[in-house]
């Protein structure tokens, strides 16, 4: 009794993922999947995962793909690196299903808790750097050049700020999902999605304000049922958006963008001049181009990309040789690595519970598939953690409500 106290404990302690550094995350990962394989010893419960093999595969594919890759490896010590970051793929799935029976409504409520509090923390620590700073100074001196809003919320999370706004917008999607369901608009609820979709669009997080409006119409229109409600909904929402994008910092952002020429990076441009994402995606769609069927491999598609950066002769500010670029689009990433077959398997591995999953799931999967077009999420540990754990918590509670709705029409 005491073991499972524990284990259940440092179980929950995974949702303040966010708030952890990497090697504390790690240590607490360790810690948690001795627990669980103690825990699964005690209870004689190793038997669900050969009831849940298949299961295992694709939540752990992943990291099996790298596996999979070593015979035709020949840099090992580049694709260990892809391994290492992986892991999560590994253990959590494994963990979680020789626990299964752990995977309840509660425990669900209890792990969304900790998660949103701890997203909650992450923003007001960046809240705390900027108001030390000074706000009216902030404010006056934040512009495209000098983006004081994202560096202080950057140095204060230690995050990369699309990996902090995706995180943010998803814990602003499940309390307005709480509410959404309850269909009770809950004040402190309501707070928590205010404070944190107004970080988000303080430090301009594009593409998280961008998740979190179609992951609220995707909401709305799975959960209303009248049809004129929905549709009205459907047609307000994104004026409202576009409104409050119009009147925010994000407007800067998206203009510079916009009006930078779509030319590859060269010595004839100023460090504002260089579209460095169509200098990026120009080479990565060049390898895709030619490696289309079998990709460069798993341990080439940096040292491919730079070789084609290599072209590009603007030398200043944030270079190609000062600064390590990846595809930045994780289709991209996954297609130069594995081709096209690894591609297929990668995005069908992705969506496979999706069908007559929660809504709250399919919100969930719906985010990572849109993040996934502007930044390799799989690339950097928080992404990795962010993925595998919620997807392997979401995957078992589905199973467990499945196998409790079978054994309950038996009964009858």
């Amino acid at each position: 009794m005491r073991l499972a106290k524990i284990f259940y404990a440092c179980t929950c302690a995974l949702g303040l993922f966010p708030l952890l550094k990497l090697n504390h995350f790690s240590l607490l990962m360790i810690i948690w999947f001795v627990l669980a394989m103690a825990n699964a010893w005690k209870n004689n419960t190793f038997t669900f995962l050969k009831l849940h093999t298949s299961t295992f595969i694709i939540l752990s594919f992943f990291c099996i793909m790298y596996f999979l890759y070593i015979p035709f490896t020949t840099d090992f010590k580049e694709l260990s690196k892809s391994i290492i970051k992986s892991l999560p793929f590994l253990i959590f799935p494994l963990g979680f299903l020789v626990n299964k029976q752990l995977i309840t409504k509660k425990f669900i409520q209890t792990f969304g808790l900790l998660y949103s509090l701890s997203v909650f923390i992450l923003n007001g620590l960046g809240w705390v750097q900027l108001f030390n700073f000074g706000w009216n100074k902030a404010w006056e001196q934040n512009d495209f050049y000098h983006p004081i809003f994202r560096n202080m919320f950057q140095e204060a999370t230690t995050l990369h700020l699309p990996y902090l706004g995706l995180l943010t917008v998803f814990a602003a999607l499940w309390l307005t999902h709480k509410m959404v369901d309850a269909k009770k608009i809950s004040v402190l609820n309501l707070f928590g999605v205010s404070f944190l979709l107004f970080s988000v669009y303080i430090y301009s997080a594009r593409m998280a304000l961008v998740c979190y409006i179609l992951g609220l119409l995707f909401t709305l229109f799975k959960s209303i049922k009248k049809a004129r409600v929905k549709w009205s909904i459907l047609m307000i929402l994104p004026l409202v958006a576009w409104a409050l994008f119009w009147f925010s910092p994000i407007k800067e952002r998206y203009i510079k963008v916009v009006e930078k020429e779509w030319i590859l990076p060269n010595h004839k441009q100023k460090p504002h001049e260089v579209n460095y994402r169509y200098g990026i995606w120009h080479c990565a769609t060049h390898l895709i181009a030619s490696n289309w069927l079998l990709g460069v491999g798993a341990d080439k598609v940096q040292e491919q990309l730079n070789k084609c950066y290599d072209g590009f002769s603007y030398t200043s500010y944030e270079d190609f040789k000062k600064v390590t670029y990846n595809t930045h689009n994780q289709y991209f990433d996954q297609m130069l690595k594995f081709g096209i077959l690894g591609l297929i398997l990668f995005v069908w591995m992705l969506l496979y519970f999706y069908p007559n999953s929660s809504v709250m799931y399919q919100t969930f999967l719906l985010i990572v598939a849109i993040s996934f077009l502007t930044e390799n999420i799989l690339d950097r540990q928080i992404g990795v953690v962010f993925i595998s754990l919620l997807n392997t918590i979401f995957v078992i509670y589905k199973i467990n409500t499945l196998e409790k709705s079978i054994s309950s029409r038996l009964v009858r």
